[in-house]
Order: structure tokens, then C-alpha cells, then sequence
């Protein structure tokens, strides 16, 4: 069973206990990784460019959709002012290619790509939902819920270094768990800006049964049991190259001291 809570003020997510699909993403990927970030609250001096690429570019899209402020502008003013901060790139990527690759996607999207959506009903909506079998409430932030297609839609936004499959999207627990939330949505769109010289934007459509929601509680639900009794371990893939906690993982204490900070 499920209560809803509709927040219109942001959650504090350090200071409140909660369960996300992030949360669980991150233990999913690796246990270690979450301990760390969650419960040592260890983080990266220096933040991912990538990462930060992304929210900017998801702060200019609600901004659109809230104000109808031009998203390239919005993007270029907040991506601008980040200038002289230090942030960590891939070798492919660098402060200027970013920024020339998030002005020619916004512009393009403004253009070609926002026409096709109507009424909007609610942008970044926080949702705090008790479920019956966790302890824990699980939020959700919903990027819009709009009509597409003459349906009402839950469309999730995403940046990439390249197109999702369909199968990636049609097993995507994100959007699972944000159906939780919006139960009555007739489809889920997702938009993903791959992040190429030549601006690409491509929509997958989906949805989910009440079959897929049931197995995802059950995956929370066992996620949540694991990290209620302290069942952390390294679990070691291709997404270490890129941790900022590999420092620790191998036991280079100078590394990660000169790397890494932990919060209040």
C-alpha cells in the first residue's frame, strides 16, 4: 500500500533519511560505492564535468518549462559561471566542447522538439511516497509530466554520450520508479540529447505494467533490507575507471586524501 505526498519545497537529501532510485541505483552498482558516499559521506573535491553538464542541462530545461525562459540562454548564463571552477573531464570532453555541445542541443530541442509537447502539469514535482513494505520513504523527482501525443505523459530527460537502446529504456527502473509516483500517466517518454558534435535528440517511448512496478518494490525492498544490515562489498566492473572512491578501493590513502573530502 502507498501514500503519496506531493512536496512543492525541496527535500534536504542529506539531512533526510530516505530512499530514491538513485540511492539504489548507486548500491546496485556497487555496495562499497554507497557506504561510502552515503554513510562515510565521502565526496570528490573536484566534480565531474559530466555530471554537472547534466544538471545544468536539466535546470535550463525546467526553466523552460516553468518560465518559458529560453533554455540555451539559461544553460550558457550557468555554464559561463562556472568557468573558473575546476572540474574533472573525460579526455574527450573539455569546459568549451560542453558548452558549444549543450547551446546546439537546447537550441535544437527549443526548435524542433518542444512543439511536440503540450499542457504542462507539473515540472521537477517531488513526490515522498510511504510504501507499505519499506521502511524507509521513497522519493521521487519527476522531470515533467506533460501532454504528448494527446496523452498525458511522463517524459524523462536525459543526457548521453550516445543514444539508449530500446531495450535499455523498456527496462529502465528509473522511469518504474517514477510511475510509482504517477500512476495514471498513459505513456512515458524518454528524451535523450546525446551529447555529439552534431546535436541529436531521440524520443523512446514506454510504459509499465502493474507487473513491472510490483517487481521493482521487490527490488527496493531487498536493496533496502541489504543496507539496513550493513551488507557492503566491492563489486568491481567498468564503472571503477571512473569512481572517485578507486583511491580507496585500492588502498592509496595518499590519493584519496588529496582527492577526496567528507561532508558535515
Amino acid at each position: 500500500m502507498m501514500a503519496a505526498t506531493d512536496r512543492n519545497k525541496p527535500l534536504n537529501a542529506e539531512a533526510t533519511p530516505h530512499l530514491s532510485y538513485s540511492r539504489l541505483q548507486k548500491y546496485l552498482t556497487c555496495p562499497e560505492q554507497y557506504r561510502l558516499y552515503y554513510i562515510e559521506k565521502l565526496r570528490a573535491m573536484v566534480e565531474n564535468a559530466s555530471l554537472v553538464f547534466g544538471s545544468v542541462m536539466h535546470l535550463a530545461l525546467a526553466e523552460y518549462f516553468r518560465r518559458q525562459i529560453d533554455p540555451a540562454r539559461t544553460f550558457l548564463q550557468d555554464w559561463d559561471a562556472l568557468n573558473d571552477v575546476q572540474l574533472r573531464f573525460s579526455q574527450k570532453e573539455s569546459w568549451q566542447k560542453l558548452r558549444d555541445i549543450g547551446q546546439g542541443l537546447l537550441e535544437k530541442f527549443l526548435r524542433d522538439e518542444a512543439p511536440k509537447i503540450g499542457q504542462v502539469f507539473s515540472v521537477e514535482r517531488i513526490f515522498e511516497l510511504g510504501v507499505s513494505n519499506l521502511n524507509l520513504p521513497f522519493v521521487s523527482v519527476i522531470d515533467l509530466v506533460a501532454e504528448m501525443d494527446g496523452k498525458r505523459t511522463l517524459i524523462e530527460f536525459k543526457t548521453a554520450a550516445s543514444d539508449f537502446e530500446d531495450y535499455e529504456v523498456d527496462l529502465l527502473d528509473q522511469v518504474t520508479a517514477y510511475k510509482l509516483a504517477e500512476p495514471d500517466v498513459q505513456q512515458i517518454a524518454v528524451c535523450v540529447l546525446v551529447k555529439t558534435k552534431a546535436p541529436k535528440i531521440r524520443w523512446h517511448r514506454t510504459d509499465r505494467t502493474p507487473d513491472d512496478v510490483v517487481e521493482y518494490l521487490e527490488k527496493a525492498e531487498t536493496v533496502a533490507h541489504q543496507i539496513e544490515q550493513s551488507v557492503f562489498y566491492k563489486r568491481i566492473g567498468k564503472w571503477c575507471r571512473q569512481c572517485e572512491f578507486l583511491p580507496v578501493c585500492l588502498g592509496d590513502k595518499g590519493k584519496a586524501r588529496d582527492t577526496l573530502v567528507r561532508i558535515a
